[in-house]
Parts: C-alpha cells; sequence; structure tokens
C-alpha cells in the first residue's frame, strides 16, 4: 500500500517569511487593510496564491475586529416561529438587507431554559457582531446580556415598557394606529355589536391593538366582548364558536391577525352566516392568505419587509459603532371583500 505524503499546510508565519514582511504586515494586507500599500498588498496576496496558503475564517475575523456575521434571536417556540408566516416575511427582509453587504444572517434559537444559556455562552464569546432580536419581550434576560457586554442589537416590535432605550435600537410598526385603522373602518360600516378576537395576552402588540380598537369603539367594546387566544386558524375558529353557542349578537369582528381572521370566516361558513351581509371581519397583518381567502379578507397592512430591511440596516449601522435608533413604520388598511 502506498501512503499518500501529507504537505504541512502553509501557515500565515510561512506567507511573511517568503514575501519579506512581518507577520502583521501579512495578515493586514490579506484582509486589505488601507494601512498597507498597494504595492505590498498586491506581492503578500501573490506570494499567498503561490504557496498554496488558505485563511483562516477565525483568525481573519479577529484581524479585522469583527466576524461578518448577525444573529438572528428567536426566543419564541420553534414551532410558532416556523408556522407564523409574520417571521416569514419578517426573516426575507432582513435577508434581502444583509445580501447587500459582506454580512451572514445566523440563526440563534433560545425558547427553552438550556438553549438561552447556550445562546448566552456564544454571545458573551463575542462569535457575532450584532444581534437582530425578533421577539424581545420573551427572554429579556439575554437582553440584559447583551446591555452588559455591549453587544449592539436591534429589537423588533414594541415594548410596553422599554428599559433598553439608549441602549439598543428598536423598529416597529404603529399598532395602535393600525388597529384604529380597522375599528373605524368596522365602525363606519355600521357594526355596532362587534368582537374582538385578540393574540395572546403576554404579546406587547396584544395592548396595543386593543387600544386602537376602543379609541374608536369605546365603551361599545367592553371586557365580555375581548377574548385572548393563539394567533392561528383554530384559535379563530374556536372562539367565534364558543361566543355564537353562547348566544352572543354579533355583526363585526376585529381579529388581532390574519389567522385568527381566517379562521373566523370558516366558522362563520359553517354555520350559514354570510360574511360580510351578516358579519364583518377584518385581519391584521396582510399576509397571502388574506387575499387567497374566501371571501378575500379586509386587513391591516403591517410593513413587514420593510421592517425587516430596517432591522437590518440598523444591525448593520451598529457594527460601525452608530448609536441606537429607533424607527416607527405605518399601517394601512387594504379593503376587501369581508368589510
Amino acid at each position: 500500500m502506498v501512503v499518500k505524503q501529507q504537505h504541512p499546510r502553509v501557515t500565515l508565519h510561512d506567507v511573511a517569511k517568503a514575501a519579506g514582511v512581518s507577520r502583521s504586515t501579512a495578515s493586514r494586507a490579506l484582509n486589505g487593510s488601507p494601512r498597507i500599500s498597494k504595492r505590498t498588498t498586491e506581492h503578500v496576496r501573490q506570494i499567498a496564491q503561490k504557496l498554496g496558503f488558505v485563511a483562516n475564517a477565525q483568525g481573519r475575523a479577529l484581524a479585522m475586529g469583527h466576524s461578518e456575521t448577525i444573529a438572528i434571536l428567536v426566543t419564541e417556540p420553534l414551532d410558532e416561529f416556523l408556522s407564523d408566516p409574520t417571521y416569514g416575511t419578517f426573516l426575507r427582509g432582513i435577508s434581502e438587507e444583509l445580501s447587500q453587504s459582506s454580512y451572514l444572517p445566523i440563526l440563534m434559537q433560545a425558547s427553552t431554559q438550556s438553549e438561552r444559556i447556550r445562546v448566552q455562552r456564544h454571545l458573551e464569546r463575542h462569535i457575532v457582531d450584532a444581534v437582530i432580536d425578533i421577539s424581545p419581550y420573551i427572554g429579556t434576560d439575554l437582553l440584559d446580556v447583551m446591555a452588559k457586554i455591549h453587544m449592539p442589537a436591534v429589537l423588533c416590535g414594541q415594548l410596553g415598557y422599554n428599559p433598553y432605550g439608549g441602549i439598543f435600537s428598536n423598529v416597529y410598526s404603529d399598532d395602535v394606529e393600525g388597529a384604529a385603522l380597522a375599528a373605524r373602518a368596522m365602525w363606519e360600516r355600521g357594526r355596532r355589536n362587534v368582537l374582538a378576537i385578540m393574540g395572546p395576552a403576554i404579546n406587547p402588540a396584544v395592548p396595543d391593538r386593543l387600544k386602537g380598537y376602543r379609541s374608536v369603539y369605546g365603551r361599545d367594546l367592553p371586557d365580555e366582548r375581548i377574548i385572548y387566544t393563539g394567533w392561528d386558524e383554530s384559535s379563530g375558529f374556536n372562539a367565534i364558536n364558543q361566543l355564537l353557542d353562547e348566544g352572543l349578537t354579533i355583526d363585526g369582528v376585529l381579529a388581532a391577525s390574519d389567522r385568527i381572521a381566517v379562521g373566523v370566516m370558516a366558522a362563520l361558513s359553517a354555520r350559514d352566516i354570510s360574511v360580510p351581509d351578516a358579519v364583518s371581519v377584518i385581519g391584521y397583518d396582510d399576509h397571502p392568505l388574506a387575499a387567497q381567502s374566501h371571501p378575500p379578507l379586509t386587513t391591516v397592512h403591517q410593513p413587514l419587509m420593510e421592517e425587516g430591511r430596517q432591522a437590518a440596516e440598523l444591525a448593520l449601522a451598529s457594527t460601525t459603532g452608530a448609536p441606537p435608533t429607533t424607527k416607527i413604520l405605518h399601517m394601512s388598511l387594504v379593503r376587501r371583500a369581508s368589510l
């Protein structure tokens, strides 16, 4: 048997020695530092190519002072994250913006205590240059860690109480504004016996959307006409069935997500209750399923793609030392047949 001889790996020291420069000069030349002349840079790169030198990514990161990665922190349970189209749209915006740079997005899952401990360990080692937290109302212990180690971060979504103002950047759409647009359209339609089916009460978007609904309806939207549930279709389906079984008079439903609204319309259809003749339904988010539902769903358009792009833009800016910034985006109402 012939044993193939292994050639020793060419190191940065070998390149520097062959080029007749110091190791630090060779490193800077290979990483495109403006402190090194073009002539020296070209000379070092030619030597490196001739010797077959392959740069070590970790060493390059140390030399450049950054890793060219931005973490997308996910603290929602993974099944909810994967099933909710909100996150998919948001991630697409982040990815498209980062694709215009040299930065690579990486996903950090931290929905359980063990996952958060693991993420904390990696954050403390500064293996990423910045973090985009897409559900910052969960796992705030990690936000405290990031603040302590001065990790640049962008929080996506409005926090009811934000102790991180001036520490992290923040981008969100105005949920009070968006919900008020939906409620005003419902009111102008003449609907007075409305029901608000919200998402989980712990989500900070929920009280803001309720505030927007009540800014129009006031006492005409009492507590007994508000139900807190999940964001998905089955939540809307079960909620409306429960209230109809209790004999509640309903002529309008303000749903805090498109998925809730689609579930509501399915339940009404099963009972031969016409939408919109008997009951008007308005959703929230303007996902593709809103236009594809039967009837097509009137909804609040949340600029999720733009939120993702803005979050990525703020994260990139933070890697160069830009101060924390807050950006608030505006909503719009998309009128379709369900109103």
